[in-house]
Formats: structure tokens, sequence, C-alpha cells
């Protein structure tokens, strides 16, 4: 196990868990992690995305609860060492303050190759426990590591927790954009990233799924059990790719594709996640979504809390996330 770090942070064996041992959720996630830990099961555990949403459900926002929002941080950095592979928090600046990002990086055996990120924010706004926003997403990255995490593939994987993803007064994607930018700089080839945006929620009853207005041509399921592909221009190789492949390994997972024009300017909807941070800089990334506020009633509420989940659909997202991120990156 290898953990980087910046000078102004602390080690992650060495944070303080003072706050997380008095936080009954935590304690109580991290006795569940530890008695998964000794029965392995293939695929997504439905009971280990169930934990992972308990440690870190509750309001995680920079000026209302920002010692939540640092423990989730060092949830997420202590979870994907845990896995044996090699951590990063890695710094920006915003609003006169340091942030991170944090990074897990499993090593291909062709690390030339384009590499292949899944991706969540860990943030949420104000007063929300943020169960499916987006600790759903979260839960589904780190179990879709932890398959990952043992297996062999040629491209470099990346798991990476992204940070203020939420409106931050004018601006919004704030942790994505200065990580996405950042790569660009350095020269890094991404074949896709993969952006978890709420894969929680679900709603069977008729008429539960609303539609953009500009989709009203689109055949879109009425019940919201179903999954939402989206990709850019750029990314259409990509998104036929995860379609086919998420299909094939995960058939009872309905999946619904949209492909959405000039980095999703003509639909909005499809750039209000750390997704439209990648498209802006060039790469292939899709948003996954149960599709946030046009299914979920309780978006930005108080009411968004884990026991409004639907942990056999998160199963299949993370096992369908699993299987395209493998084929991605010339698994064996």
């Amino acid at each position: 196990m290898s953990v980087r770090r910046s000078s102004t942070v602390a080690s992650i064996a060495g944070c303080p868990l003072e706050h997380e041992i008095n936080d009954l959720r935590y304690v109580h996630a991290l006795a569940i992690l530890a008695a998964l830990m000794r029965s392995e099961k293939p695929g997504a555990d439905p009971e280990r995305l169930r934990a992972h949403v308990a440690a870190l459900c509750g309001p995680r926002h920079r000026h209302t609860t920002p010692d939540a929002l640092a423990r989730a941080e060092h949830y997420v950095a202590r979870e994907l060492a845990a896995l044996r592979l090699t951590v990063d928090r890695v710094p920006f600046n915003f609003d006169g303050a340091e942030y991170h990002n944090v990074v897990g990086t499993r090593a291909g055996t062709r690390p030339e190759r384009p590499r292949v990120l899944i991706g969540a924010h860990f943030d949420t706004v104000p007063l929300t426990p943020g169960a499916d926003d987006n600790a759903s997403g979260i839960a589904a990255m780190l179990e879709a590591a932890r398959v990952l995490a043992s297996q062999t593939c040629a491209a470099t994987l990346e798991f990476v927790g992204l940070n203020l993803e939420e409106p931050q007064g004018l601006r919004y994607r704030v942790g994505s954009d200065a990580f996405a930018r950042a790569m660009r700089q350095r020269g890094v080839q991404y074949r896709g990233a993969l952006i978890l945006e709420m894969v929680g929620y679900t709603d069977t009853t008729p008429n539960g799924q609303r539609i953009p207005a500009l989709l009203f041509w689109k055949r879109i399921p009425k019940s919201g059990t179903f999954l939402a592909a989206t990709g850019d221009g750029q990314s259409a190789r990509l998104l036929r790719e995860f379609a086919t492949v998420a299909r094939r390994a995960v058939p009872e997972l309905p999946i619904v594709t949209f492909r959405s024009p000039f980095r999703g300017w003509l639909v909005a909807h499809t750039r209000l996640s750390d997704n439209a941070s990648f498209w802006d800089q060039g790469y292939p990334a899709l948003m996954l979504t149960d599709t946030a506020f046009m299914r979920n009633p309780y978006y930005h509420t108080r009411g968004d809390r884990i026991e409004t989940l639907d942990f056999a659909f998160m199963t299949h997202v993370t096992d369908a996330v699993v299987a395209a991120a493998r084929n991605l990156a010339g698994g064996e």
C-alpha cells in the first residue's frame, strides 16, 4: 500500500479519528465492513454499498459542515488505501482555501495506454444527508474499486473522489474542473471517464419518471427503474461500448443512452455533474445517473436519506460499471 500526500495534509494513517469514533453511524459502518471482509463475494455486494452510504450520510458542505466534508474525504482515501491502491489527495485552491480530490490508482500492465477513470463527488449542498446525492455514487465507486483492485488490466485504472461538485456561489464542479484541467496540462490521456452521479433511487410508479422537455422525441420509460448514460459528441464510442458491455453483463438493468450535442449545452441537464468538466477538456466521459431531480423527489432536501435507496439497483449499476471499466482497460 502506498499513500502520497501534500506537505500540508496529514497522512491517512495519522489522521485523528476522534470525530469518526464519536459518530455511531461511522462505527456501525466499519463493523459491517469488517464482517464483510471475512466473507468475500464475487461482484458488487449490496451490504458493502449500504455500509459506505451509512458511513457518509449527513451534510458535507465546506461552509456549514466543513468537518464532515473533511471526514468524507478521509473516508474515501482510507477505503481506497485499504485496497492497496496508490492514493493521492490532490490539492486545489478555491476561494482562498485548499481542498482535495482523492485519487486511488491501480497501475496497468501497459501504463502507456489511455487510462480509465471511475469518479463520483462526495460533497453535498447544506442540510441534506446526501444519501443519493452523492453517497450512492461514492459507494458504487468504492465497491467497483474493490472488485477491480485484484484484477489485471492493461490500462491504468483511477478511482476518484471529487470535491466541491455542488454549487459554490456562481460556480460548481470546482474540484473536477481543477482535476481535468491538470490532467490535460500534464498530457494524460483517458480512454473514458465514468462519472457516477446519484445511482441509488428508483420509482416503479407509472409516470414516476420525468423527462426533459427537449427530449420529448426520445422513447424513455415512464417508470424510474433505468440507469441513464449520457455522453457528448466526442464520447459516442464510449457510450456505445458502455451500453453494449453493461447490457451483456447485467441484463436485468435497463439502460437508456443519450448523446448530448455541443458538449451538453443544448440539454443543460447533462452538464450538471462532473462529466462536463471532462467534456470541456476534450475527454470522453459519461454521466451515469438515476436522473436526479427528474426522478428523486428528495433531491437536495432533508429527505435524501438512506432508507429511500434501492440497493439492488445500486448493485446492478456497480456491476455494470465494473464490466465496462474492465473492458475499456483491457482486463484479462
